[in-house]
């Protein structure tokens, strides 16, 4: 399995929320994806969020290969943040609150772990079924992070250590049962 992250959009750039919002590449996105795909191995069958930004990535990285979209490997719903970055809220007390480790707004990221657990079990049988031997997943850091974190092996301290860079992942070996992610390497970009 091939797990990469979206490539650059403008609110990347800007350090923004953009869980949910439907954003189009930066340029320099698609460039990035475009230098990413020689980095890549061929796969099977192609995995993505429903978000444009992934499915603009995954057409670069692996071009003319059909998309099968998996709508719970989108990104985290940052609610109110969304489309902010951290200076526009720092005076914000919902956002103090929510830095702090306090639920107030937006998706859990439990729950966004949890969904990127379903996904992984839903597209583990669809290639199974399917008789896939590689597969490739274009979806989003934070849900990256989460389903790593869950189920990545060697497991790491943290959903941070798992941090992936724009059009950057990991090359695993899928385990069923139970379900784990047995990392080899990484996969296409590992510097910002």
């Amino acid at each position: 399995m091939i797990l990469i992250r979206h490539g650059i959009t403008q609110g990347n750039k800007e350090k923004r929320f953009v869980g949910r919002l439907d954003v189009p590449l930066a340029p320099e996105g698609e460039e990035m994806a475009r230098e990413t795909a020689p980095l890549l191995p061929a796969v099977d069958r192609l995995y993505v969020s429903p978000m444009l930004r992934c499915r603009q990535t995954a057409g670069l990285l692996w071009p003319g290969m059909e998309q099968t979209v998996i709508d719970d490997l989108r990104e985290t719903d940052f609610g109110p943040f969304e489309g902010k970055n951290h200076e526009e809220l720092q005076d914000d007390p919902m956002y103090q609150r929510w830095l702090a480790g306090e639920m107030v707004v937006g998706e859990p990221a439990e729950d966004c772990a949890r969904r990127g657990s379903r996904a992984l079990a839903a597209l583990a049988d669809d290639a199974l079924v399917h008789g896939c031997g590689r597969i490739g997943v274009v979806s989003h850091g934070g849900l990256l992070m989460g389903m790593l974190t869950l189920h990545g092996r060697p497991a790491r301290q943290g959903f941070y250590d798992w941090y992936p860079q724009n059009c950057g992942g990991y090359r695993a070996e899928l385990v069923r049962e139970p379900l784990e992610l047995h990392i080899l390497g990484t996969a296409g970009r590992t510097k910002a």
